[in-house]
């Protein structure tokens, strides 16, 4: 039988002002947040984007670093910065304003 090796589906990209952000935003969950599962979470992400992330020398002075996920540490890093953007974010019911929106929509459609 041969031996199949899976590879991560996803590949990101990030500047160095990009990956510090995420970890930094990771890093503000872990310090900041009551909920044990988003900071386990948290720690988790973090602990395999420094050990996993690779940095890759562009040009003279361009770094980029490269991250393989595979789509369940994706949504786990969508997940840690929705909930990093909560804490931090006007509380605006985004989701009254697309009932509004779809009713509007749906109006529009009926006449």
């Amino acid at each position: 039988m041969a031996y199949s090796k899976r590879i991560a589906p996803i590949k990101l990209v990030f500047t160095i002002k990009e990956y510090n952000n995420l970890i930094g935003a990771l890093t503000k969950n872990i310090d900041e947040t009551k909920d044990d599962t988003t900071k386990e979470l948290a720690i988790l992400t973090k602990e395999k984007l420094l050990k996993y992330s690779v940095p890759r020398q562009k040009s003279d002075n361009v770094v980029e670093i490269d991250v393989k996920l595979y789509i369940n540490e994706a949504a786990d890093i969508i997940s840690q910065l929705l909930s990093y953007l909560s804490v931090r974010m006007n509380e605006i019911n985004y989701y009254q304003v697309l009932l509004k929106v779809r009713e509007n929509m749906e109006n529009n459609n009926n006449d």
